[in-house]
This record gives structure tokens, sequence and C-alpha cells, in this order.
């Protein structure tokens, strides 16, 4: 490697969405010889006697993709920079349902709600909430999935999308009678990322809650 390296490469870091083009650029404040890999083309994309060379694909299809930016120099060696690029999709489909059990729910009884989140990447910037919709429209918070950049972390070069499921038990009260739940999926991919956030929400579920009434109270 050369001991100064004068390359740029601008931008620093690219979120590109499943199937989009993409482009970035490489400069050198001397002429040079200078090149890109991988070039995603029949032939590696070199120039020589050159300040810029332009990395361009018309439909990034590649998950696990590293372009560097080299320069080749009969001085100094070679030097390169490496072009970091996040490749995301969108979910299918994200829904919401009980584990184990259908129908109305009993007060003070414990159930598990699963949020499914399907083909969908990458998978350690997804933002999962649990909500509640009350009788009169009020939406309300339960919980929310914080993110897990190490999440895969034995697998952290395969960012192919995968299908995911999140939980929250709860356990329901005679004010949750009538209410509505359901969870939504976010990518939140940074400043370099859609903003605001893409988010995908799940269809309503609607809750039944059976308890006993409260026992009148008797005068004395």
């Amino acid at each position: 490697m050369c001991e100064s390296c004068s390359l740029v490469v601008s931008p620093a870091g690219l979120v590109v969405k499943y199937g989009a083009p993409a482009s970035a650029n490489c400069t050198s404040d001397t002429v040079t010889s200078m090149g890109w890999e991988p070039s995603l083309g029949e032939s590696p994309l070199f120039g020589t006697e050159v300040k810029e060379l332009t990395w361009r694909v018309d439909s990034l299809t590649d998950w696990n993709i590293k372009p560097q930016c080299f320069e080749i120099s009969e001085v100094g060696g070679q030097c390169a920079r490496v072009l970091k690029v996040t490749v995301y999709k969108l979910p299918d489909r994200v829904s919401i349902r009980y584990v184990n059990h259908s129908g109305p729910v009993v007060k003070g009884h414990q159930y598990s709600l699963h949020c499914f989140v399907q083909n969908t990447a990458p998978i350690e910037h997804l933002r999962v909430t649990f909500f509640k919709v009350s009788t009169n429209g009020e939406r309300t918070v339960l919980y929310t999935q914080p993110l897990n950049n190490d999440i895969h972390q034995l697998n952290n070069d395969m960012r192919q999308p995968v299908n995911e499921s999140y939980s929250l038990q709860f356990s329901p009260t005679s004010v949750d009678d009538g209410a509505q739940w359901f969870c939504s999926a976010m990518l939140d991919l940074g400043p370099e990322g859609p903003r605001p956030p893409a988010v995908m929400e799940s269809d309503r579920l609607n809750t039944t809650v059976h308890f006993a009434p409260s026992s009148p109270v008797l005068p004395i």
C-alpha cells in the first residue's frame, strides 16, 4: 500500500433499494491510473491518466457487494478506498396474531402477541413497534423493539432478506374490551437512507375481553 492515499470516494456510503440504480465517484488530486472493483460489468472499470472515475450500476441486486476504488502509482504502490453499500428491501407483509390462542381473551390472563415481518433486509436495521388503539381512537405505543446492530453477527456478511417474528406479552383489563392491536415495521437506515424511514403496518386485531362484572355494593 502507498504511504499516502489521495483518493476520495463520494458519497462515502450508499443506501440503495434492491434493484435500484447506484453510482459513486472516485477522485484524485493528481492525474493517475485508477479503477473500481468489482465493476459489475463485462470488464473491469479502469482508467489511465485520469483524476476521476465513476462506478455505476443500473440495477443493484448484490446484497454483499463491497466496491472499492484503487489507485496504482509507480512510486507509491497501490492504495484503495472502500465504498460502503447497504442494500435494503421493504417487507412483503407485516402481520399480527395471538400465539396459541383465538377468539376472546379473559381479563387478567396472560397472552402473547406475535408480529411477523416477512422478507425484509437488512434485519439489523428493523425497528418493530406494538400499538393499542382504544375504543375512542387513541393510539398508545406498548413496546418498541430496539435496533440490534449485532443481530446475526455470526453471519454479518449475509444481508439477504429474512423472516422475523417479535413478541409482546400482555394481560388484558376491562378497558381493553373493544380495543385493537397492531404492529409496525420500520427500516431505520440512518441519514443516508429514506427520510422519513419507510414504515409498514399490520392489519388491526380486534379484542373482546371476557370478565366478571363488579359486584354491586349492598347497603348496610
